[in-house]
């Protein structure tokens, strides 16, 4: 038997033996490898030969096939896959979609990546019902680490923070019990909110949103409490306020650090009996709604000045949930970049990919604006690329910055490779340990390494 086509999915034979089964394999001799055995199905028989489908073997024999394939390309104008006219080669073809940068060391995965949607379809037809579910089912529940009630789907992530984060929302979600949300600006705060309601028995009720910080705190009782007729000057009529437009689901009180003292004493209380009292009236009214609170400032300090009501602490305190800003979460920060341009591309019908550079620079910053930093950048590179892929340019990202503590940038600790190797030495040129410091990708550091000639004889 002789192979006149291969490719990484099929292959084009001649001299194939009439006596097969529905599977069989076949042991070609790969330069540099030996032979090597691939499962295969025939397609179709034909005057020039035989099609046969290839099926996915382990990973050191696809990268052998890949690399015997490579080095036999055809150097052409046209795309090797539909053959559309095609010579950038440095991003997708344009008709199929099919990534043609070649040269990428990444290559393998990223075009099985690509063509798993098609690989699968193929395969469907022999699939039952039964196999199906149990695909969808692995999935999900241990490459995702979702489980079948997933607290939202913006929650992207598989670092063991955010797992933690998703294992206590499903925990007290069902639960009356109040939740104090912690997290910096642009964490998720609103989001875990919103999943703390879905995930609820009150999902069918109301689930009303208040930012304390946004507010006139003259406007702000009669925001949250709502007001009579007549009790201030422009209250031509009653209104409801935010608590009884919540009865029956959640109140999400975002900056409840911010809430003044007043406000403090009243929410205290309605903590405690459940009755709202609307401004300018003498009855208060029983409201049935769960609060779910959050801040992202120190109120273990601002109870020690005074300025934030303990025994509020502690009502609100019943159940605490840290969100983790996107510096500590590793490579979920290329995973939210990559589910954000994917929003991104489906709402506009226009699908682009992020280059390797940008990559590594999105896993080189700092973020301090967090995930809603992460969501804007994005959607900046989105609009500004020029063709179908998005450089760290586009995004106003610079590459290779480390991410290091505030005084590591000051001109008395020296330049940014001297405190590269200060890192380095402190971890024993140890990567994975110095680019957790830096709170960089392990490619980000090799990056830095490079960039500044620091001998690699110690790294480990």
């Amino acid at each position: 038997m002789t192979i006149s086509e291969l490719s990484l999915s099929g292959a084009l034979v001649n001299g194939l033996s009439t006596q097969l089964g529905e599977l069989f394999a076949i042991r070609p001799t790969i330069p540099g490898r030996g032979k090597v055995e691939l499962l295969a199905r025939l397609v179709r028989q034909a005057e020039n030969g035989a099609a046969i489908r290839l099926f996915y073997s382990d990973q050191d024999t696809m990268q052998a096939l890949w690399e015997h394939i490579k080095g036999n390309l055809l150097q052409t104008d046209t795309c090797p896959y539909c053959d559309h006219p095609d010579d950038s080669r440095d991003g997708s073809c344009d008709k199929c979609n099919l990534y043609l940068n070649f040269s990428n060391k990444n290559y393998l995965e990223r075009h099985i990546e690509n063509t798993f949607a098609q690989r699968l379809n193929i395969r469907l037809s022999r699939l039952n019902l039964e196999h199906i579910q149990k695909i969808i089912h692995f999935v999900d529940s241990k490459l995702l680490k979702i489980q079948h009630r997933s607290p939202d789907k913006e929650f992207v992530g598989t670092s063991p923070c955010m797992l933690s984060v998703f294992s206590m929302i499903r925990k007290v979600a069902p639960t009356e019990m109040s939740v104090l949300l912690l997290g910096e600006s642009g964490t998720g705060k609103e989001v875990t909110a919103r999943s703390l309601h879905n995930l609820s028995t009150r999902r069918e009720g109301p689930f009303v949103a208040v930012n304390c910080a946004a507010i006139p705190e003259t406007l702000l009782e009669a925001e949250l409490f709502g007001y009579e007729k007549g009790a201030f000057t422009g209250a031509y009529a009653s209104r409801k306020g935010k608590f009884e437009s919540a009865d029956g689901g959640t109140l999400f009180l975002d900056e409840i650090g911010d809430l003044p003292a007043p406000l403090q004493a009243k929410l205290l209380r309605f903590l405690e009996d459940r009755l709202v009292q609307p401004v300018g009236s003498a009855l208060s009214r029983k409201i049935d709604v769960r609060i779910v609170a959050a801040t992202n400032c120190d109120l273990q300090g601002a109870m020690a000045q005074g300025r934030f009501r303990t025994d509020l602490f502690y009502r609100l305190n019943s159940f605490t949930i840290k969100l983790p800003p996107l510096r500590e979460r590793g490579e979920d920060r290329v995973r939210l970049a990559r589910y954000f341009l994917e929003k991104f591309s489906h709402s506009e019908n226009k699908f682009l990919d992020f280059s390797d550079e940008a990559l590594e620079a999105i896993g080189a910053h700092s973020w301090p604006g967090n995930v809603r930093e992460l969501e804007n950048k994005v959607r900046r590179g989105f609009l500004m690329a020029q063709g179908r892929v998005i450089d760290p340019e586009c995004m106003e990202l610079e590459l290779g910055r480390p991410v290091a503590p505030a005084e590591a940038g000051s001109a008395s600790r020296g330049s940014q490779k001297e405190y590269v190797v200060r890192v380095l030495e402190q971890n024993d040129y140890v990567i994975a340990k110095a680019a957790r410091q830096l709170n960089i990708s392990r490619p980000s550091m090799y990056a830095l390494i490079k960039k500044h000639g620091i001998s690699r004889d110690n790294v480990k």
